[in-house]
């Protein structure tokens, strides 16, 4: 006879409904993209799971033993999943990668105890007893799975605490806004966790207790935030499917359009963001030069902060004498402003950088040490990644990097190098043809820092700078100087205070602040001083702040 009542019932049918849910969209709709299918995988596994359980609790295992067939220990396996959910999020698929198969082990090794306990039941329990089949799966089994549970969560936290870290080289509020939503799902899988820890206790420390109705609320607890993971993750995928969708817009608003050509732009949308913001910074970075030593040294600082690399060189070609001369230079190379310590020229086809000026093809070294071609300049570095620079199909220079560690530059590196090299024919094209870069009134980054003031009410901060909003955002501080005098007609500081005078004349003139001071008022607004707020109050009215009040009495509403 199955047991049925009203708890596991109501369990069996959410999970079901889950199951159905999230097979639509994984074999039905076939959702494409990657995360999504991880995310989905992982309901879906965990669904099964709770299956698993409540179908013992009914007694369907018991009465039809075929059902044993398809029980495997799923416990181990929705971490695992998790894992590469979180990776695939943040763009960190490499790492799930390396590691996998270790994080596989567990649910291998009891997937076979779990075909031993199969053959086991259906040979009426020959091997093992009843009451050791039930010792592994309610404790080897069940207490194996939390501890595995709390460790890969520990790793997962570790994975998002550095992408935060590193930032992602996207401005701070992208990345919090990215992670914030993933440490949500996490910190309740770690409380569901807990819950699941206490319930264990619970049991284990009553003698008096005994059987999975005790399981009930955790099924619950987990199937209803299963649910709310459902509804909450679908709307925030699609977001960020159709943010990717439109990212395009960000290459004209940050110029880049500019200075390549759609079929670059089409390559460069179906990439990580992380690409993007560091292309949008260099191009940002390099708005207001206007000289070709400018943008050259430019570069090289770029590089070397952004990409947290030792050493930069760009090379510049002598058609004539065919050698390659040291223009900019970052790192040791770098004396004073412009000027290179101990330039050294090479002669085309020598060492690795010759090699590429004569081929025109890239090098991407590993060990240096393993390489005759090498050539030391300040000192011997064990990586090297050269690309050359190209000025409408002929060669100009080459940018060359190297880093005291083997093995440092990646493929990421050596895409960036490329792009950053078109990014470097570009700028020196424009600045041939005496071209710029002109900011426009639907400018990303003008709107973007227009929403930290309406939205944040960042204003009110009496210590707000420009360069830590330019750092935020991930662009260059003259750059968006430059954006806000454009746009706004004003400077740094005035932009800032007419903000934080629209919020003081909406008080000034609201009822339930009839009671304030006006000094208090100001200064709740950011104004870090008496004078600054009554010298900027009058500059942008024409009166003093009481005699505004008294002007205008209970006008208008608070913002």
């Amino acid at each position: 006879m199955l047991d049925w009542n009203l708890y596991n019932t109501t369990i069996f049918i959410g999970a079901i409904g889950l199951l159905v849910l999230v097979t639509y969209h994984i074999f039905i709709k076939k959702t494409q993209d990657k995360t999504s299918r991880y995310f989905f995988w992982f309901l879906m596994i965990t669904a099964i799971a709770i299956l698993q359980y409540i179908s013992f609790d009914i007694g369907i295992a018991k009465q039809y033993k075929a059902v044993m067939l398809f029980f495997f220990p799923l416990e181990f396996l929705a971490p695992v999943i998790f894992t590469a959910f979180t990776c695939s999020y943040l763009q960190k698929e490499q790492l799930f990668k390396k590691y996998k198969y270790y994080l596989l082990i567990p649910f291998v090794a009891f997937f076979l105890i779990y075909t031993v306990i199969k053959i086991n039941v259906f040979v009426d329990y020959s091997i093992f007893s009843r009451e050791t089949i039930g010792n592994i799966h309610m404790e080897w089994n069940e207490n194996l799975a939390l501890l595995f549970t709390f460790i890969v969560g520990i790793w997962n936290y570790n994975i998002i605490k550095n992408y935060e870290k590193s930032l992602g080289e996207l401005s701070y509020h992208a990345v919090i806004r990215k992670t914030k939503w993933l440490k949500n799902i996490y910190v309740t899988l770690i409380l569901l966790s807990v819950f699941w820890l206490l319930t264990l206790l619970y049991i284990k420390t009553n003698s008096n207790v005994s059987g999975n109705h005790n399981y009930y609320p955790l099924w619950i607890a987990y199937l209803a935030c299963y649910y709310l993971f459902y509804v909450k993750s679908t709307m925030h995928l699609d977001k960020i499917r159709q943010e990717r969708n439109e990212e395009g817009k960000v290459f004209h608003l940050s110029g880049l359009d500019t200075l390549f050509e759609p079929k670059v732009l089409q390559v460069l949308r179906q990439n990580q963001s992380q690409v993007i913001a560091i292309l949008s910074y260099f191009a940002t970075s390099l708005f207001d030069k206007n000289k070709t030593k400018e943008v050259l040294w430019d570069i090289l600082e770029n590089c070397v902060s952004k990409l947290k690399l030792e050493d930069c060189v760009l090379y510049l070609l002598d058609e004539k004498r065919k050698v390659l001369i040291q223009e900019a230079a970052f790192g040791n190379k770098k004396q004073d402003a412009f000027e290179i310590h101990q330039p050294k020229d090479i002669p085309v086809g020598k060492g690795i950088v010759g090699s590429v000026a004569k081929t025109g093809n890239y090098e991407l070294i590993k060990d240096t040490s393993k390489d005759k071609r090498y050539i030391i300049d300040d000192k011997a570095r064990l990586s090297e990644l050269a690309v050359p620079i190209y000025i409408e199909g002929t060669l100009k220079g080459v940018l060359d990097a190297e880093h005291s560690e083997r093995n440092f530059f990646t493929e990421n590196h050596l895409y960036l190098f490329q792009l950053i090299a078109k990014l470097t024919e570009k700028k020196l094209i424009q600045l041939q043809h005496k071209k710029g870069i002109s900011i426009t009134d639907d400018n990303a980054y003008y709107k973007e820092i227009c929403a930290l003031m309406e939205e944040e009410k960042r204003y009110r901060d009496p210590e707000i700078k420009l360069a830590t909003l330019s750092k935020e955002i991930n662009i260059s501080a003259n750059y968006l100087s430059q954006v806000i005098n454009a746009l706004s007609g004003h400077n740094f500081s005035d932009f800032v205070n007419s903000y934080r005078i629209k919020e003081i004349k909406s008080k000034l003139s609201h009822p339930a602040f009839v009671e304030y001071p006006v000094l208090s008022i100001g200064l709740e607004a950011g104004f870090n001083s008496k004078s600054a707020f009554y010298n900027s109050f009058k500059k942008h009215t024409g009166m003093s702040p009481t005699a505004f009040r008294e002007k205008h009495p209970y006008e208008s509403q608070f913002i």
